[in-house]
């Protein structure tokens, strides 16, 4: 099959354009977009397509940079397709941000294509990627550490984002271009490896070929399918697992700790993931320590840690979610009243509480159970308050005759800053009997005395009340 069969199959193949769309393929000046270019040109009105060009000056190579976006320009002219052409000062912008060049050229050349993607109304954005680019891309991702996903390289379609020459190696391209009589444009800095992909291409991968694998292409490109694979299937049973788990707010999203405890460690990592991606639009500088050190805040971490994250990202660590925000934790203060018996959720400390009256009757001291408390009864007046602390707060701990402040009690039990502010304060007829989880007020203990026992429980799910 010639070049041309292998670009449409291709299109076909992966539904990249569909008649009447507005393509903008983005032209370097290149062998490979050029090519693609050419393709499309003679194509147009077989595929029902129309065609514009846009080209980036990084300013990387000075006068060379210039000649580039006035060749593409020249090309565009010639053909009769629309030119949008801009120059960015790169090298400026990698001192700003600190990007290596290839990642700053990068994310300046797709906000460019977005620019005019936008301006122009395009469906589609084609881009040169060739078979070569592909290989070179999995490679570059197995040295860097990469999951599966990396395995899978460069995608034929992303978005709006298409590749049609991707099943094209660089020697068709250069041959169709010959045949054709096709000028392009040499970019000298790709023949010399100063960059880590130039290294892979010019070094690597010739060495490889020569002394360890010479169908070194076909390896990396079965690999790539055998992942793209096992990622559909990973990715349907993380969907699945998502379902169960994980619950979005608008600027949150909420993960049951209790079912996420139970999954396996690869859907772990990938709902982590998966939520980064709901609240920020993708998991781009989210890196794989990231997501390890989530797994650990959530199997670890005390309830009501917080933790801050790459990407202006939050976690917290409530009584039954682990909480991914794009917003700063706040404290909140709160105050609910409740009658006895009754049931009550307190939103800020994401907890359900349960209370209830029986007789003594020889009832057991529970001691070791910090979710649930007893009290007795006959010295508690009217309704029950929970609220957040606030200054001067003090109570006699259990065991003491004292009355103690609530900040120093919680200094001398450790408990992180963080946490304090999400801590539910049992308050009757304005004493303070339950510091939640921790310790009750010693005036308001079981004595011999007791004829009735109140009881009041930390539910950590709603369908336990």
């Amino acid at each position: 099959m010639d070049i041309k069969g292998k670009f449409l199959e291709t299109i076909k193949k992966y539904d990249m354009v569909k008649k009447d769309e507005k393509v903008l393929v983005g032209v370097s000046g290149g062998p490979d977009s050029i090519c693609l270019l050419h393709l499309f040109y003679c194509l147009r009105h077989e595929l029902e397509i129309s065609l514009a060009v846009a080209h980036l000056d990084h300013m990387f190579r000075g006068k060379e940079s210039e000649e580039d976006a006035l060749f593409v320009k020249e090309v565009c002219d010639k053909w009769n397709i629309p030119f949008y052409g801009k120059r960015v000062n790169v090298p400026k912008y990698i001192d700003k941000t600190g990007l290596s060049p290839e990642d700053a050229a990068r994310q300046i050349r797709y906000a460019f294509y977005n620019e005019v993607r936008d301006k122009i109304g395009a469906q589609k954005v084609a881009l040169g990627h060739n078979r070569n680019d592909h290989e070179e891309t999995v490679l570059m991702n197995i040295l860097r550490g990469s999951g599966i996903e990396g395995l899978v390289g460069i995608e034929p379609v992303r978005d709006f984002f298409i590749r049609p020459l991707i099943r094209i190696p660089r020697e068709d391209i250069e041959a169709y271009l010959k045949k054709h009589k096709i000028s392009y444009r040499v970019d000298k800095t790709n023949l010399e490896p100063n960059y880590f992909r130039n290294k892979i291409r010019l070094e690597l991968i010739p060495m490889i070929k020569q002394n360890y694998c010479s169908n070194l292409g076909n390896s990396i490109r079965r690999l790539s399918e055998i992942a793209r694979c096992d990622l559909d299937f990973l990715a349907n049973q993380t969907q699945l697992a998502w379902d169960k788990v994980a619950v979005i707010e608008s600027n949150k999203v909420l993960i049951d700790v209790k079912g996420f405890m139970k999954l396996h460690e690869a859907l772990k990592r990938r709902i982590i993931r998966k939520a980064v991606e709901c609240l920020k639009g993708n998991i781009k500088d989210f890196e794989y320590r990231h997501t390890e050190l989530v797994l650990e805040f959530i199997q670890e971490s005390d309830t009501g840690s917080l933790i801050d994250l790459p990407k202006g990202l939050y976690g917290e660590k409530s009584y039954k979610y682990f909480i991914l925000s794009t917003q700063s934790p706040q404290p909140a203060e709160f105050r609910y009243t409740m009658s006895i018996p009754g049931m009550l959720y307190i939103k800020e400390a994401n907890l359900y509480v349960k209370t209830w009256v029986t007789d003594r009757n020889r009832q057991p001291i529970i001691k070791n159970n910090p979710l649930i408390a007893q009290f007795d009864y006959d010295k508690i007046k009217d309704k029950l308050i929970f609220r957040s602390r606030k200054e001067g707060d003090r109570f006699i701990p259990l065991g003491s005759n004292f009355f103690k402040k609530l900040h120093d009690f919680f200094i001398d039990e450790k408990i992180p800053r963080q946490k304090r502010d999400k801590i539910p304060i049992v308050e009757n007829n304005g004493d303070i009997i339950w510091i939640i989880g921790l310790r009750i007020d010693d005036r308001y203990k079981i004595t011999n005395n007791t004829k009735k026992i109140l009881y009041i429980k930390v539910l950590e799910q709603e369908d336990e009340i």
